[in-house]
């Protein structure tokens, strides 16, 4: 515990005092942790300069890793090896964030564009990707010290931020079958915090491969095991789990949004979702375009354009039967591109017959496109189905 103090490169008490530190270090540490130590000091006095001192300051660490990996596959040394081990993984990660966004801010100082920008961005995360992959290793050697092996999960979530970070989503596949394999350590065993972190982004996966149902078990899992506290933490789960509940029809209550504050981020959607109101949609959308992009859920939200036109298409159908209850199930289509245009959306038959085929295939509605007649003939038995029973995600 005393060592992983020494490794914390923004301690102001480890960058202001480095010469002490260092001396210490030399003298009263064994090999490896001279040298891991020493590196570590050098980061941090680096790192208060700032500037171009933060890439220097990524080389200085990313050298005593090797020595560290070394250490750790030999010595059977507990329970506390863990404790470094998680040190070293998280100020690769963020010393490679720094190095890079300086050499980000001084190509768009200089004006560089194209390949010249991207050359001079070192990539020095791509980088650390590979030397926590080593770490990884390292640490989930099955012959090894069964404890040791605790310290692979957050290992893992430092590498998901990194290639999240990079866009290289497909390196996360590997990982999450490492995890997931029988003879990997007991998912319970390891810390709440390192869990709760691993289904959060395992769950924002499944949302990118558009597997709804799975994305909305890891996330609620994420969400009921983090602790009530980390109020930011919660409400950063419920930005993506939120969307997913509303695309398998669980629509939030007002006062879950205002409890997180997200009413101004989701309230409008959930609310269009809920009456079919297509005007409120597009103006809620545009309104938070920016938001949802940042956010990585634009896409997300895109699809439940589609449960808005259904929720449209069965009032309007509610209001046929009513007026016409011999002839309740074919609904004229006429109807709806009338209600489409109420709404602000300018129409015509056949982006109308478009939209209601695409709802049939997707499962959305039970039916079919009478071309001819300029109806939708739907079924006497459950013509809307339940959304978590439909397909919102986009055809192969």
């Amino acid at each position: 515990a005393e060592v992983a103090g020494l490794l914390d490169v923004s301690s102001a008490a480890v960058q202001q005092q480095g010469a002490a530190v260092e001396a210490e270090a030399a003298g009263g540490l064994p090999a490896p942790f001279d040298v891991i130590v020493s590196s570590h000091v050098a980061c941090a006095s680096l790192l208060a300069g700032g500037g171009s001192g933060d890439v220097q300051a990524y080389a200085e660490l990313a050298a005593c890793v090797p020595a560290f990996v070394d250490w750790y596959r030999a010595e059977d040394t507990g329970a506390w090896a863990v404790q470094v081990l998680h040190a070293l993984v998280g100020n690769v990660r963020k010393t490679a964030e720094r190095a890079d966004d300086w050499a980000a801010q001084e190509a768009a100082r200089k004006g560089l564009q194209g390949k010249a920008k991207e050359a001079a961005g070192e990539k020095k995360l791509e980088n650390a990707g590979n030397l926590l992959m080593s770490l990884f290793a390292a640490a989930n050697r099955p012959q090894g010290d069964p404890a040791k092996r605790l310290g692979t999960l957050r290992v893992v979530n430092e590498l998901f931020r990194i290639y999240f970070k990079l866009n290289t989503l497909r390196n996360c596949k590997y990982l999450i079958r490492v995890v997931e394999a029988k003879k990997f350590v007991r998912f319970e065993s390891f810390h709440p915090g390192d869990r709760v972190t691993y289904k959060f982004f395992v769950g924002r996966l499944a949302v990118f491969d558009e597997n709804f149902t799975e994305a909305e078990a890891h996330l609620q899992y994420a969400f009921d095991k983090c602790t009530a506290r980390a109020r930011k933490n919660r409400r950063l789960i419920l930005k993506y789990l939120v969307p997913v509940k509303i695309l398998v029809g669980k629509l939030p209550s007002s006062e879950v949004l205002a409890r997180h504050q997200l009413e101004g981020m989701y309230a409008a959607v959930a609310q269009a979702v809920r009456s079919g109101s297509v005007r409120g949609f597009e103006t809620a959308v545009q309104e938070r375009m920016e938001e949802y992009v940042r956010a990585g859920t634009f896409l997300l939200i895109e699809k439940l354009r589609m449960a808005v036109y259904r929720r449209l298409l069965k009032k309007v159908q509610r209001i046929h039967a009513e007026l016409k209850p011999e002839r309740g199930a074919q609904l004229p289509l006429k109807y709806f591109v009338k209600a489409l245009g109420w709404q602000g959306h300018a129409t015509d038959m056949d982006e109308v017959e478009c939209i209601v085929a695409n709802m049939i295939y997707r499962g959305l509605v039970k039916g079919y496109v009478s071309h001819t007649s300029g109806v939708v003939v739907l079924s006497k038995k459950e013509p809307f189905p339940a959304l978590k029973s439909t397909m919102l995600d986009d055809p192969e």
